[in-house]
């Protein structure tokens, strides 16, 4: 199974056996069998007119958003006395 975000509507839809006119199922959209699908290096699978377009993903793992937000709170009173020990040296 592929996704796949629809031309005319902007939507995101699963072309699977079932759908092999690539049909969308909010607009109703049909955009045929020239779709080729490829994976990316992140694991994501969808596919595009003609083949593969150069583009890049703007998806961005919510996990890891989410690590690098706790991070960011664990590491900040580190960070404010380091500033404060650096601003303390003599120059």
């Amino acid at each position: 199974m592929t996704s796949m975000k629809c031309e005319n509507c902007g939507m995101g839809f699963i072309v699977a056996d079932y759908n092999k006119n690539v049909e969308c199922p909010h607009c109703g959209h049909i955009h045929g069998t020239d779709y080729v699908e490829h994976t990316h290096e992140d694991g994501v699978v969808h596919a595009h007119k003609d083949g593969s377009v150069p583009h890049t993903h703007e998806e961005d793992n919510m996990i890891k958003k989410i690590i690098n937000w706790i991070w960011s709170i664990i590491c900040w009173p580190f960070k404010k006395a380091k500033e404060w020990l650096v601003s303390a040296l003599p120059k």
